[in-house]
């Protein structure tokens, strides 16, 4: 049995973290869980062990396999330094992840704007062609209680692009280190930060990025997006790009419709990052073996997205 330690440092995506690890049926303690809170009666529910990895020695309990900090973490946390002293692997979270999926197809989803609706919509469309799904998200996302779900048998796995990145592992977002086998980018939007200081080294990041997609992998673009375009241009010869814009529309009888091959198909929302966010989950959702006929007969559950 694998046995993790996970540093939450209050981080609620940590929590769900140790829940998932646990729900898969490894061994796994947490720390920075305040005992009299509602996440620590959660944890202590899912028989998560509540401790400070500084109370450990080698010999008082089994061997760590890994040590997960949160993306806040430093390396002078006390139980990083702890672990390091005891010789104990600390792995970045996205790199756990990636530890997790290594078998599975990958696809990141990085949307700064709607950071859960795509993949909400993806995630959908596969469930409900009774195809086994894993899931990291680091926001909320409705109509989900969990945010990380985690399996053995699970083929698939959506994950939510985040620019938080790794701080105390290498200076890069948490999502250039996931190594997709599709990646869906539906917009650029750079603000200088520690991470980003210029929008050159964003650019150079984002060039990085889609170099790290797995090989004959996907990259699905928003042709709108000039410089989208550009990187769709210069991806390796084994990768296929594959742009989109706004879903088609039309109005039937005062009803705003979807244009599709199967006919006029009535749709809420009509605004335009709505429609390219349905088109985006339809290419993406048809990578997986969701044919567009299944997709489109769930566009009435994603009108309140």
């Amino acid at each position: 049995m694998k046995r993790v330690h996970v540093v939450s440092a209050g981080d609620s995506y940590m929590y769900r973290l140790a829940i998932a690890l646990k729900n898969k049926g490894y061994d796994v303690s947490c720390s920075g869980v305040k005992y009299d809170s509602p996440e620590a009666q959660e944890l202590l529910q899912s028989d998560v062990l509540l401790e400070e990895l500084s109370y450990f020695t080698v010999s008082s309990r089994p061997r760590i396999d890994y040590v997960v900090p949160s993306l806040q973490v430093t390396a002078e946390h006390p139980e990083i330094k702890k672990a390091r002293e005891q010789g104990l692997l600390v792995v970045a979270f996205p790199d756990f992840i990636l530890r997790m999926a290594k078998d599975k197809i990958r696809v990141v989803i990085s949307d700064v704007r709607y950071p859960t609706r795509i993949l909400s919509m993806i995630y959908r469309a596969v469930v409900r062609q009774n195809m086994r799904c894993d899931y990291v998200v680091m926001n909320e996302m409705k109509g989900l209680e969990k945010r990380i779900v985690l399996s053995y048998d699970a083929r698939i796995i959506l994950l939510e692009g985040d620019e938080t990145d790794t701080y105390m592992f290498e200076k890069k977002p948490t999502h250039h280190l996931y190594r997709p086998h599709i990646l869906l980018l539906p917009d650029v939007k750079w603000h200088a930060s520690e991470t980003f200081p210029t929008l050159e080294s964003y650019k150079n990041l984002l060039k990085e990025m889609v170099a790290s997609i797995e090989r004959d992998g996907k990259f699905i673009y928003n042709q709108n997006i000039p410089f989208l375009q550009e990187l769709a241009g210069s991806v390796r010869e084994d990768i296929t790009a594959i742009p989109y814009s706004s879903h088609k529309i039309m109005e039937n009888a005062g009803q705003v419709c979807l244009d599709t091959r199967y006919g006029l198909i009535p749709v809420c929302h009509s605004d335009e990052d709505f429609l390219c966010d349905l088109n985006a989950a339809r290419l993406a959702s048809r990578q997986l073996g969701v044919n567009d006929k299944d997709f489109y007969q769930l566009v009435s559950e994603f009108v309140n997205e």
